[in-house]
């Protein structure tokens, strides 16, 4: 029976929506999403309300309804120092081998979808209602076990052991949107400028693995049968931000736009936690539940329950602080679009920008900064008593450590973005295509399985029909990464319990210690050695209606 409790809660923030993060692709809206990304400076749907303000002021009345839908394919491979192989159970099982494993249900696409709405108030002003979700894959209930194949060495036999990446995450299904209120104006001819006010919602609902007893041979690695399952569920629903963007004709070809997006952080000072200890038997089975043990504080009898049974324990108001930083992004493009000599301008008059009707085609090139370091921290709480935590959970009456911080490794990141647009039948049908490129966005000692932040790109098209008022969109991307590597030499540890024998003490680092540097409260051994990959296939289905 293990000797002490933890709560792991080393957070990979995709979605469900998950929380804005260095993983976003190009792009929320179909139209966008088919020209790989390269959309801000025709900003011609009401989607725009999010992603280009200024461009409100040359739309039409409007709605429209775009949903992403991606089958994602992670794989994590784990590795020791030197990466040298490693098991779930270094200390008495050493015969034990993780295996590559990899995202499951990967026939079962995950649908992002995004609502906007577009309105005239004069010739010169528009204005914009759209709710999107951060441009994320998002994860499919089950799509990480906790359990995974593993390989006896002993007997050459493949056997199920607990999860490689079990530590950094398992199910993760919370809920980000960013409602916003979006304002264009033209104030001189040609020349356009936009404001946004995001009014973000974000509801974390998530699970992963710490380690219930940090015992002398952690430094060795793995030990499974001293694991406990571990979720919090908390909400924020106010997560306020801004946008502004800029939108000019300089020439009746030639469009520029800027844009740029800052949030505050998703926050919360309460919410529920459980912990389950005994998660696992020395054979990398999960444990049977113990259905007598459910508790409400941790303070009920577990008497009944036996050494391979998992003790469940339950806390409505465990979490006392939960903060997940939204990075800047700033963006600019420039297109160049050939107008059609028959149409007519929809410019002059301020009331109407229609690249199906009025060019013939166009090209845009956008680009981006996203400021990621500035999420270099996950900042996770519990209850403390004197630097020591205070909420004690069964069977082992030790409490779950007060600081599961994590740090992230994000870095700031540089995207591209080159796509256009061709009106084969004027006011019917088009072909759209695009591709991007964004650089790595952490560092590989704090890789994750999600996100996945190396160095990755993308490419596709799409077509839209129009019927009368209604705009039909289809399109597809792949995406591809270049990985990460860090050769088993990770920098994340699992948060674990304290002993009094120790050899730290958490009252010896103070609050002004980085999150990187910390090691009260952690294992010994990174939990993160290894490599990871990451692709995807992801289509977009869009409607325009326009009145």
């Amino acid at each position: 029976m293990p000797r002490g409790a933890a709560l792991a809660l080393t957070l990979a923030f995709c979605r469900a929506a998950g929380a804005s993060n260095p993983l976003e692709y190009p792009d929320d809206g179909t139209a966008s999403f088919s020209r790989g990304g390269a959309w801000l400076a025709v900003g011609n749907e009401p989607i725009a309300a999010h992603y280009d303000p200024a461009a409100l002021a040359i739309q039409p009345n409007g709605a429209s309804l775009d949903t992403n839908l991606n089958f994602s394919h992670t794989c994590f491979s784990r590795r020791g120092p030197g990466d040298t192989e490693t098991g779930p159970d270094v200390v008495s099982s050493p015969f034990y081998r993780y295996r590559d494993a990899c995202e499951a249900r990967g026939a079962f696409p995950f649908a992002v979808p995004s609502i906007a709405v577009a309105f005239r108030v004069s010739a010169r002003v528009g204005v914009g209602i759209a709710v999107v979700p951060p441009a994320t894959y998002g994860t499919p209930s089950r799509s990480f076990p906790a359990v995974a194949n593993g390989v006896d060495t002993s007997t050459g036999k493949s056997v199920p052991l607990p999860a490689p990446y079990r530590y950094q995450t398992l199910e993760q299904q919370s809920l980000v949107l960013f409602p916003t209120l979006g304002v264009g104006w033209e104030i001189a001819r040609g020349f356009r400028v936009g404001a946004g006010f995001v009014a973000g919602i974000g509801v974390i609902n998530l699970s992963t693995v710490g380690v219930a007893n940090l015992g002398s041979n952690d430094a060795l690695g793995d030990h499974m049968t001293d694991d406990s399952l571990s979720s919090i569920r908390t909400e924020d629903l106010f997560v306020p931000g801004a946008i502004l963007s800029v939108h000019w004709s300089v020439t009746p070809r030639l469009d520029i736009a800027l844009w740029g997006r800052v949030m505050d952080s998703i926050r919360a000072t309460q919410g529920s936690v459980s912990v389950t200890q005994q998660a696992y038997d020395g054979g990398g089975h999960l444990n049977p539940p113990c259905a007598g043990a459910k508790t409400a504080a941790g303070d009920v009898s577990y008497a009944d329950c036996s050494g391979n049974q998992a003790v469940p324990n339950e806390f409505p108001r465990g979490l006392a602080r939960f903060e997940y930083p939204i990075p800047p992004e700033i963006r600019w493009g420039v297109r160049y679009h050939a107008p059609r000599s028959s149409a007519p301008s929809r410019d002059e008059n301020g009331t109407r920008r229609d690249p199906l009707v009025d060019d013939v085609f166009d090209v845009e090139l956008d680009q981006s900064l996203t400021l990621n370091a500035a999420a270099d921290r996950i900042v996770v709480r519990f209850p403390e008593s004197d630097g020591s935590g205070s909420l004690v959970t069964n069977p082992t009456r030790v409490p779950i450590p007060p600081n599961a911080d994590r740090p992230t490794g994000y870095r700031n990141s540089y995207g591209a973005r080159l796509g256009g647009q061709w009106n084969a039948i004027p006011n019917l049908f088009a072909i759209r295509a695009g591709g991007w490129f964004e650089s790595r966005s952490q560092d590989p000692r704090y890789l994750t399985i999600q996100p996945v932040g190396a160095a990755r790109f993308g490419f596709g098209g799409g077509v839209v029909v129009r019927y009368r008022f209604l705009d039909v969109s289809v399109g597809y991307q792949r995406h591809l990464t270049l990985g990460l590597d860090n050769h088993g030499e990770g920098e994340l540890r699992a948060p674990a319990a304290v002993r009094a024998s120790d050899p730290f003490d958490a009252r010896r680092e103070p609050d002004s210690v980085p999150a990187a540097d910390r090691r009260e409260f952690r294992t010994e051994h990174a939990v993160n050695g290894g490599r990871v990959s990451f692709d995807a296939h992801v289509f977009s289905i869009g409607l325009v209606a326009r009145f």
